[in-house]
């Protein structure tokens, strides 16, 4: 048989193609591998595309850095935020043509050196770009006057700054804030921070005297939300550093905050802290059951105690009794900012109470209003329709209502509910 006839022959044939077909698949994914590989390398090398910092690999700067006479400023990082990013590139912008400012992928830590001849000098300071340049300079300033056999005299070097007493200032972690907070009934104002932050840094003393001036009346927190696994960073909707997050007091849900975006001085911080808390304070509706309680929230309060008085329980039952509640909690919480207390009670339970402000056989549900500072009283007219108790109220607020002047409250009796 004649070679040609071996070719044609058909299982020749099917071992051709089936040879081709695995010559061109083999090839298919070799050329895949080769592809993303090259794709990873690229993105590996793309944190500072398009700013005036040198990427470089470990055979660069073996080559570049610590093999030559020369000054750079090296970033060697593992992840850098978007800011620390920003201000390495301003950096290296500000410093071209005169330092080289490179970035090295070292997967393990993020650190900033200054290498001179090869020596590495540790960057303590801020990540901010005007800081970093500054640094950079005093590097070379030293070396030349180390040439010429002088002591370096750093210019304008910052005295020690004075040690800040944070021992007011709650610290919450990625961990317990939501637990911390959305379980509390307090007030509370946090900052989100990053360690390396230069305006963090520059807020931190007056955060802590915040804290101090507003014990008591608002909790104030910090909470380091730099970490690239952050839940609360993407909770809270914190883009930079610092943020800044108001809590109202009460029942708190999700999402339930608000921001501030003001100057970052002690009053202003304070002051917002102040009409914030007073502003997203929850309503005060609780009933009459002893004198404590009436002294603490009506008798001390420069404001104004309102007191609904409601049918017996035998005289209206439990739905009736609601339906009063309700229509009374649902007209005055748009209210709750102003300087109002809010106390319901049983008619009967507070006979006393009653009588001397001439409400006992006047009818129920009634509604008296009392100011303990100024000594005065005013009691609702008409029926109870949130129409009739928004105009009291509102009345009551801008001096327009009818006040009678009254001497000491008698004592309140306690209800065993």
């Amino acid at each position: 048989m004649k070679i040609e006839d071996i070719l044609t022959t058909t299982s020749f044939s099917l071992y051709s193609q089936n040879l081709k077909s695995f010559l061109e698949q083999y090839f298919y994914h070799t050329l895949m591998k080769a592809i993303f590989f090259a794709l990873l390398i690229a993105l590996s090398i793309a944190n500072f595309s398009g700013t005036d910092v040198h990427e470089l690999t470990q055979d660069d700067f073996n080559a570049k850095v610590q093999d030559q006479k020369t000054f750079w400023v090296i970033v060697e990082y593992s992840n850098l935020s978007s800011e620390q990013r920003t201000q390495v590139a301003l950096a290296a912008e500000a410093l071209k043509g005169m330092i080289n400012v490179g970035a090295l992928s070292n997967g393990s830590s993020t650190v900033l050196r200054v290498y001179s001849n090869g020596q590495a000098i540790e960057y303590p300071g801020e990540w901010e770009a005007q800081e970093i340049v500054s640094f950079a300079f005093d590097q070379i300033r030293d070396f030349a006057f180390k040439r010429v056999g002088k002591v370096p005299k750093k210019q304008g070097e910052k005295t020690p700054e004075p040690q800040i007493d944070e021992s007011d200032v709650i610290v919450l972690t990625d961990d317990n804030l939501d637990e911390t907070i959305l379980n509390s009934k307090d007030s509370w104002f946090v900052e989100f921070y990053a360690p390396w932050c230069g305006h963090c840094k520059k807020l931190a003393p007056e955060w802590a005297k915040l804290a101090t001036a507003l014990k008591g009346e608002v909790k104030v927190a910090k909470i380091d939300a730099s970490g690239e696994g952050s839940k609360t960073k993407g909770k809270y909707k914190v883009e930079g550093f610092p943020t800044i997050r108001f809590f109202g007091a009460g029942e708190k849900v999700d999402g339930d905050f608000e921001s501030f975006d003001g100057a970052r001085d002690f009053n202003t911080l304070l002051n917002y802290a102040r009409e914030t808390n007073r502003r997203l304070k929850p309503l005060f509706f609780e009933q009459l059951v002893n004198q404590q309680q009436f002294t603490d929230n009506c008798l001390k309060s420069t404001g104004i105690c309102v007191l609904l008085f409601v049918p017996h329980i035998y005289d209206c039952d439990q739905e009736c009794r609601d339906a009063y509640l309700n229509t009374y909690r649902e007209t005055v919480k748009p209210l709750k900012s102003k300087p109002l207390v809010h106390f319901w009670s049983q008619a009967g339970d507070q006979y006393e109470l009653e009588e001397q402000f001439g409400l006992s056989g006047a009818g129920y549900p009634s509604v008296l209003a009392l100011s303990p500072k100024k000594q005065l009283f005013s009691k609702m007219r008409g029926s109870l329709t949130s129409a009739n108790v928004d105009r009291f109220l509102n009345n009551l607020l801008s001096g327009k209502e009818q006040v009678s002047r009254f001497g000491s409250v008698v004592p309140i009796e306690e209800v065993k509910n």
